[in-house]
């Protein structure tokens, strides 16, 4: 049943299970224990997840070279890639699904070079790789921006270890072509794949039409996408948010409108942040925190060093929320911005502030987060729904592409 869960992105259902599993005569077993462990990676804080691997090593479950490679996994998703690292390092039999992970889990934190290091150490150690090896790294090509590199991987695959690419590696290469700005090459590279496209696909060009800029090609990427999935909401957002930078107000309108009709709404974003083993979590303009006040300050202060005037303190919040409605796009109050700033008054220095985010991180908090960084001299990590950004001395580990 916990596996049935997991399998089924009933992550929340599956962890209550565990729990009133341990509550039985009943003990966990090594099967149970990697059933269970996605779970924590999905939706579990890192101090549950450190609790869960403190339970994997009292019982002697850490020696399963299956669960090391959940725990890996697990401590990539709850933004600790120091302690997936550790726990690689100390592993007594490694296989080839524990070196993709770990490979995996340092693409997901925009560190790709180092990924592709870990590959070449790999190979060195006699690992054949295989095609979810292939995944990591060109996903990992596409974070470090080198598609001279991703070519040349994929190219091997089929050549030197007679592995047929899948739609999930064209997929990474279309993320290359587009990381790059090469958007011809990309949608030439879908007209002329072997496999049908599917809607990943599409939704890859149409994330690379966005970061650069080119409408006309991100609406032919949508109208693939519609025709594949026509109740992709990410889509619809995307589009619209495209148009409201170019000032297409009634191409705006017109995206609300389909929505409404086909009766999706767009995901409400929050931000949360783990301290002193509690969960706190903002949203937009949020002003119901006890150190709203406080928040506000700091808030008021960072933005005025990094160059943005900000002027939300002094209102009130039944006015905030009046602004709200009007102004829905101003990224000065996001609570990426908001966590940001209680963990800055909430830790001590030297310690990372550790963001997670629900929905993808917006383009200004992303160079907001940046300057933070090198005005307050502290690291920051903020997991969005694509990848985890380490952001320190005005610097992320994405490359500003994600």
């Amino acid at each position: 049943m916990i596996a049935a869960y997991v399998q089924n992105m009933w992550n929340k259902e599956a962890l209550e299970l565990f729990q009133d599993l341990q509550n039985t005569p009943l003990k966990p077993d090594a099967i149970t224990i990697a059933s269970i462990l996605p779970a924590y990676a999905e939706l579990a804080s890192l101090r549950e997840g450190k609790q869960i691997h403190g339970y994997i090593t009292k019982s002697e479950f850490g020696l399963n070279t299956i669960i090391s490679n959940s725990v890996i996994y697990m401590y990539a998703k709850c933004s600790d890639i120091w302690s997936a690292q550790k726990f690689f390092d100390i592993m007594l039999s490694k296989d080839a699904i524990s070196w993709n992970t770990i490979i995996m889990a340092y693409a997901i934190h925009g560190c790709g070079k180092i990924a592709l290091e870990l590959f070449s150490e790999m190979r060195e150690n006699g690992i054949e790789p295989n095609e979810s090896t292939f995944i990591s790294v060109l996903s990992s090509c596409s974070i470090a921006g080198m598609v001279d590199e991703g070519w040349e991987y994929f190219n091997s695959m089929e050549r030197d270890y007679s592995i047929v690419p899948g739609i999930e590696h064209y997929g990474c290469m279309v993320d290359i072509f587009g990381r790059t700005g090469n958007l011809d090459l990309a949608k030439r590279f879908i007209e002329e794949m072997p496999l049908v496209p599917t809607a990943r696909i599409w939704g890859s060009l149409l994330a690379a039409s966005r970061n650069n800029g080119n409408i006309k090609l991100a609406e032919l990427a949508a109208e693939q996408i519609f025709s594949l999935e026509h109740d992709n909401t990410g889509c619809y957002v995307l589009l619209s948010n495209m148009y409201a930078e170019a000032g297409r107000w009634e191409d705006v309108e017109k995206m609300k409108c389909l929505m409404k009709k086909e009766g999706l709404q767009k995901t409400i974003g929050h931000s949360t942040i783990e301290l002193n083993s509690k969960t706190c979590t903002f949203v937009n303009w949020d002003r119901f925190h006890t150190e709203t006040n406080r928040i506000y300050d700091v808030l008021d202060i960072v933005s005025r060093q990094i160059g943005e005037d900000i002027y939300v303190h002094t209102i009130s919040k039944f006015r905030a929320l009046d602004l709200v409605k009007k102004k829905t796009n101003l990224p000065n109050s996001h609570s990426v911005r908001l966590a940001i700033c209680f963990g800055l008054i909430s830790t001590t220095i030297g310690t990372p502030i550790i963001v997670r985010k629900n929905i993808r991180m917006c383009k200004e908090c992303h160079n907001a987060a940046k300057k933070i960084s090198k005005v307050t001299g502290r690291e920051m990590v903020v997991g969005d729904s694509r990848i985890y950004h380490h952001f320190g001395d005005g610097h992320c580990s994405c490359g500003d592409y994600w």
